[in-house]
């Protein structure tokens, strides 16, 4: 058994036997007939012509994410405090990161999706809802009004939407959010836009000039 925990790097055939996995681990074992179980320690398990393969745990704590690819094209995000073993049989990848701390109202990004994002220190409405709201709000006619709301939200004319998130907020996006890049220059590239007017923004350019003489 050991001491220390063992992870995806740990795959044994065991002909008859058993292993312990204990506890804060997890493994996946196949039987003699490929049949698949995933079992979280503390437990003993025997078996009988089975391959066993422990899992490699992935925990977020509370500024950060998990993003599972799952084997059946599904995408999900687990917000931390958290943690999961990625297993082969049900996951292609899990991957952490860490969320974007906006630390002041001068700070902001751009992020396109469809559906609110999930905020940890305030509530940002989504700009479908605003669109929706406004549709109702502008048409005295209730049916009219339906109709319009109908056709926003139908599937063939679901549209990205752009918004703009100022802080101070700690965002992390759901699974249908992506946040834009800034590049404007070769090596300059990020995501968190500061509008501070006293800002001074350092940007190395290089430049040739017609005698071909180069400097920056």
């Amino acid at each position: 058994m050991g001491l220390t925990f063992r992870s995806g790097d740990y795959i044994r055939h065991v002909s008859f036997g058993g292993r312990t996995i204990k506890d804060g681990e997890a493994a996946a074992i196949w039987n003699v007939n490929g049949v698949h179980k995933q079992i979280i320690g503390p437990k003993r398990k025997w078996m009988y012509n089975s391959t066993i393969r422990f899992l490699t745990r992935h925990k977020a704590e509370s500024h950060q994410y998990i993003r599972v690819a799952h084997r059946n094209g599904n995408v999900q995000y687990i917000y931390g405090p958290s943690e999961l073993y990625m297993n082969p049989a049900l996951h292609d990848s899990v991957e952490v990161y860490d969320g974007i701390k906006l630390k002041s109202n001068s700070e902001c990004i751009i992020v396109y999706g469809k559906k609110s994002s999930h905020c940890q220190e305030g509530i940002t409405e989504s700009f479908d809802k605003v669109v929706s709201t406004a549709v109702l709000a502008s048409d005295t006619d209730t049916t009219e009004a339906t109709e319009s709301k109908s056709s926003i939200n139908h599937p063939s004319e679901t549209r990205t939407q752009k918004r703009e998130i100022r802080g101070p907020i700690l965002f992390l996006p759901s699974v249908n959010e992506s946040i834009h890049t800034f590049n404007w220059s070769f090596d300059n590239t990020f995501q968190v836009l500061h509008t501070d007017p006293n800002r001074i923004w350092s940007v190395d350019l290089p430049i040739t000039t017609c005698d071909s003489a180069k400097f920056s």
